[in-house]
């Protein structure tokens, strides 16, 4: 994170619950190969091949979008970082922190998940979003109070 030591005050990555559009997508794909392969005239088990292919690929995608999402929230900064070969990493200074939204759709409620959206003073590129959380007005709290630490006010 850094080359100064700082005290982690909370970590974590999106839920699974939060990509479950891809897995709905991924399962409607699955369900069209099927059906699909055999209304052109492929058999049960070429047919059952490409489902399963259409599921597997599913699958991977929604696992490495979870795994390759990180989140930080130390005394000092916060963190979103991402991906596998090629790696980005946004931060921001606590102090910097001006408005902290949380959103929530239909389909993140039905799932307990949301997103919180994070402005900040002068950031480039727009807010750091930490996509995908359960239990998101937990971590808006807590990213309060350490924004209010940071600034020495009152908690």
């Amino acid at each position: 994170m850094g080359d100064v030591e700082e005290q982690i005050l909370w970590t974590g990555r999106p839920s699974w619950r939060s990509r479950m559009s891809i897995v709905a997508t991924g399962a409607a794909v699955a369900l069209i190969l099927l059906i699909g392969g055999k209304l052109v005239g492929l058999s049960i088990g070429n047919a059952l091949v490409l489902f399963l292919l259409a599921v597997l690929v599913t699958a991977a995608w929604a696992l490495l979008e979870t795994l390759f999402w990180k989140y930080t929230v130390t005394e000092h900064r916060i963190f979103v970082r991402h991906g596998l070969v090629s790696v980005t990493e946004q931060t921001a200074r606590l102090e910097r922190v001006q408005d902290v939204t949380l959103r929530q759709s239909l389909f993140d409620r039905m799932f307990g998940v949301g997103t919180l959206a994070i402005d900040t003073a002068g950031t480039e590129g727009g807010a750091l979003e930490f996509r995908g959380l359960v239990d998101p007005t937990k971590v808006r709290e807590l990213l309060d109070r350490a924004v209010r630490a940071e600034r020495n006010e009152p908690l």
